[in-house]
């Protein structure tokens, strides 16, 4: 393929990350699994290295659907400032 067949972003119509259901399905069950964990820790008054470490890997695979989201086949844009593209990216200039 060359690239003149190739869309570009200026030809995409895109979404903002926060209409993305797989977004607020991926930080709903971050914060669902990550409540637990601190209502324990509060409970015994510490957190404990095993809280911290799996309150990371959540995090962390969080990270990661809403990175695939990002990168996946219909596009969203971030909010300046956070890494993806921004809504500018996607907009076609009038000129």
């Amino acid at each position: 393929m060359n690239t003149v067949n190739q869309p570009t972003f200026r030809e995409i119509n895109a979404k903002s990350i926060f209409s993305s259901k797989t977004f607020w399905g991926a930080a709903l069950t971050a914060l669902a699994a990550i409540a637990p964990i601190v209502g324990d820790a509060v409970k015994k008054h510490e957190l404990s290295v095993e809280h911290t470490v799996n309150i990371v890997i959540i995090l962390a695979t969080t990270g990661a659907t809403v990175a695939g989201r990002v990168q996946a086949e219909s596009p969203v844009f971030t909010p300046d400032g956070l890494p993806g593209p921004n809504k500018s990216d996607f907009e076609t200039s009038n000129s």
